[in-house]
């Protein structure tokens, strides 16, 4: 497209004359050294606008545009810099939904936007997230973005958000979470002011078989009191490094939401493992408002033991202890291990109340 961009720039000025309003502008072959045409950012009528395999203009670049109507923007596979996403979004007013997809070098993200609704990232990677200031913001969905060079990992922290209400995929393997001002930790003492208590779906992913992983899902769940849907993936754990039985779990202690707010739980990627049966009675032990379970067994393409081997492990937990009744489905997954990559459309349907969630509960009313 680089020897192409006197054209290239004719058609963008005839799409801005013709008041274009949805664009999806998608650079061949893969050169992300392109940079973006500067009339791209004279299209003040667009509505939603998806760029792929571009470079991004620096801020500096983006001086005078304005974008007063975009809903959505969606980045896939754009080389951008510490600050370009920002100012892009400062310069969208209406802006609602926000997706950056594609594996690029570390950059930091901050959030200040009064209109944001929805943020969805995935296989990027990022040294920071940071939502500054965000009083819209219902969900922000991370699906595999990557760490910094050097194995370090991811820094969310979420700042004023106060009407947060879907977070996830929490990978404590992958990210460091800060609440306002408070790094979570294991063990970490909390106090009602450093909750956030808006959220009400919340999704993991834990390696079952590592310490360091397993200490930190306490603690997550504490600082987000009143989740009714919890959505776990047992992630793939090449070395085990520990078995975590009740015991592990009962030493924990009380946790709010698992009492008296869980409603819903799925667990995916189920191997039957002993980490994750000690979990699962833990939480059908504890939560007392559980109505609906759904399992869902790992392909055995990928393990040593069978469909019904897996599920029999389920059927034959002791249930003397648990403390409500509950519906439970067991399916199996045929997919690839690690599950399907995340689709942008799922998280941007702001009519769905639980994107996240793999299968939709329906209570029958007599």
């Amino acid at each position: 497209m680089g020897a192409y961009q006197g054209q290239l720039r004719r058609w963008i000025r005839l799409l801005a004359a013709r008041g274009v309003q949805d664009l999806v502008l998608v650079n061949r072959p893969w050169l992300r050294e392109v940079p973006l045409p500067k009339t791209l950012f004279t299209i003040s009528t667009l509505t939603r606008l998806y760029i792929g395999v571009w470079k991004f203009p620096d801020a500096g670049g983006l001086q005078g545009a304005s974008f007063p109507h975009l809903r959505e923007l969606g980045i896939c596979s754009v080389a951008v810099e510490d600050g370009d996403i920002d100012a892009f979004v400062a310069r969208s007013p209406a802006l609602e939904i926000l997706n950056i997809q594609g594996r690029m070098k570390g950059v930091r993200l901050r959030l200040v936007s009064h209109s944001l609704r929805c943020v969805q990232i995935c296989s990027f990677v990022m040294e920071s997230i940071e939502v500054v200031n965000a009083p819209c913001l219902d969900r922000l969905i991370l699906s595999e973005c990557l760490g910094p060079a050097g194995g370090s990992c991811t820094r969310v922290r979420i700042g004023n958000a106060p009407k947060l209400r879907i977070f996830g995929y929490l990978d404590p393997g992958k990210y460091v979470l800060e609440i306002r001002d408070t790094v979570i930790t294991a063990g970490i003492k909390i106090s009602p002011s450093m909750m956030i208590t808006t959220v009400k779906v919340l999704s993991l992913r834990v390696r079952f078989g590592v310490y360091d992983d397993v200490k930190m899902v306490p603690a997550f769940l504490r600082f987000f009191p009143n989740v009714e849907a919890l959505h776990m993936t047992s992630e793939k754990c090449d070395h085990l490094a520990g078995t975590f039985d009740l015991k592990f779990w009962e030493e924990v202690g009380p946790i709010v939401s698992v009492l008296l707010r869980l409603k819903v739980i799925t667990f995916r990627e189920y191997h039957a493992r002993q980490d994750e049966i000690a979990f699962l009675q833990y939480i059908f032990q504890n939560a007392r408002v559980l109505k609906d379970v759904m399992m869902q067994m790992i392909n055995p393409r990928f393990t040593s033991l069978s469909a019904d081997e897996m599920t029999n492990t389920i059927n034959n937990m002791p249930n003397e202890k648990w403390v409500s009744e509950f519906d439970l489905a067991i399916c199996r997954s045929i997919g690839p291990e690690g599950l399907s990559p995340w689709t942008f459309e799922r998280g941007a349907n702001l009519c769905d109340d639980d994107p996240i969630a793999p299968v939709k509960f329906i209570t029958l009313r007599v």
